[in-house]
């Protein structure tokens, strides 16, 4: 007597019969969004985890969710773990074992590495390495980059937030002082280009105005499902609905007084659910969002974006 047939046989024979095939390695579709931090990466990825049943029906294999990419990377991507990249090359190639699947979205802003390091000037220091394993993960695929930037002054208050977020009570100032002088998206958006081509990069400017009914994270989505030949998935975004709570000047100003006084992983991890559970959550009236920048020193720093995002407009698509 035959063995019975196992679901993944039971699933190609159906496929067969359906006129289904799996697609040839130079007609699978890749989308790559991978940030920057705090340009409405989670959103996107909120978006994906809420709607993944049409996102099935419409052929996309959507790895958007953040626990699982850190289940099956052993954490969070990073090159000189050994293992790290065949870990990451057969998370991505997985989606591929279903013929429905004509196309992939990746959404990870941790896979380009930390937004700054004590140890360097440069913006996203470990990109060039991250970026060329992510490019070995998916070779064979058509790929196509989407890729946020923001302006400076702003861009570097935010990550200046993360690191309190994550308990570590640095100086702003020190931050500020050693990478504004020099901070510079055109570095980060030359790296993208050399590893996937001008043609296979899109840049997205946070900070560009744009029509009521197609806000950014809206423009990415659809970009990205049209790329992935899945453009008739209609989709609808709170553009108000921000997933991350955002630092006011009281919980920043807790975060600084506080985390010195603690001691260990827990207790900070405690500190941050307190803050934004109660302060974040409840605002006060008066509160405001937290500022650490001059104004004159904010000025500075957005003409040199503008001035920035022009030059990157003649390198790239920028939308």
């Amino acid at each position: 007597m035959s063995p019975l047939p196992t679901p993944r046989r039971l699933a190609g024979r159906t496929a067969r019969a359906l006129g289904l095939r799996r697609p040839d390695r130079r007609e699978r579709r890749v989308v790559l969004h991978l940030g920057s931090q705090k340009t409405g990466t989670t959103a996107v990825q909120a978006w994906c985890r809420d709607h993944a049943a049409d996102l099935a029906r419409g052929g996309v294999a959507a790895r958007t969710r953040q626990p699982d990419i850190r289940e099956a990377l052993g954490g969070w991507y990073e090159t000189s773990r050994d293992g790290a990249d065949d870990l990451l090359a057969a998370y991505l190639a997985a989606p591929w074992r279903d013929r429905q699947v004509r196309g992939v979205l990746y959404s990870c802003e941790s896979n380009v590495g930390a937004a700054f390091r004590d140890d360097s000037r440069d913006l996203y220091p470990r990109l060039g390495p991250n970026l060329e394993a992510i490019e070995r993960a998916t070779a064979g695929s058509s790929r196509h980059v989407q890729f946020t930037v923001r302006s400076y002054g702003p861009f570097l208050e935010s990550a200046y937030q993360q690191q309190l977020k994550h308990g570590h009570p640095s100086s702003f100032d020190a931050l500020a002082d050693r990478v504004a002088p020099t901070l510079s998206w055109r570095p980060v958006v030359t790296r993208l280009v050399e590893v996937f081509g001008a043609e296979n990069v899109t840049v997205y400017d946070y900070d560009r105005a744009r029509e009521a009914d197609v806000p950014l994270v809206r423009q990415v989505l659809l970009d990205a499902l049209h790329r992935l030949g899945a453009g008739d998935l209609d989709v609808v975004v709170d553009d108000g609905h921000r997933p991350n709570t955002r630092y006011t000047q009281r919980m920043a100003d807790l975060s600084l007084a506080t985390l010195p006084l603690l001691e260990g992983r827990e207790e900070r991890e405690a500190l941050h659910r307190f803050s934004v559970a109660t302060l974040g959550r409840r605002p006060a009236p008066d509160d405001a969002p937290a500022r650490f920048l001059a104004d004159d020193a904010a000025a500075g720093l957005a003409d040199r974006y503008a001035a920035d995002v022009a030059w990157l407009s003649r390198l790239v698509e920028v939308r």
